[in-house]
């Protein structure tokens, strides 16, 4: 039976996981009524990034 991980340890795991894929962490502080926009915008990005490392058809 494995041994249960420790909060400590699944987020360590997480965090190597999303530095594998090119993410970096960003701690933001932001008026909670502009959180919706930021994210949209992020989402935006991240859209725009995919479609331009796709290769040409």
């Amino acid at each position: 039976m494995s041994a249960t991980k420790t909060n400590s340890e699944r987020i360590a795991d997480l965090r190597e996981r999303r530095k594998a894929a090119g993410l970096a962490r960003l701690e933001l502080y932001a008026h909670p009524d502009d959180h919706a926009q930021i994210r949209a915008y992020a989402a935006k990005l991240q859209r725009k990034r995919e479609k331009g490392a796709r290769p040409p058809a």
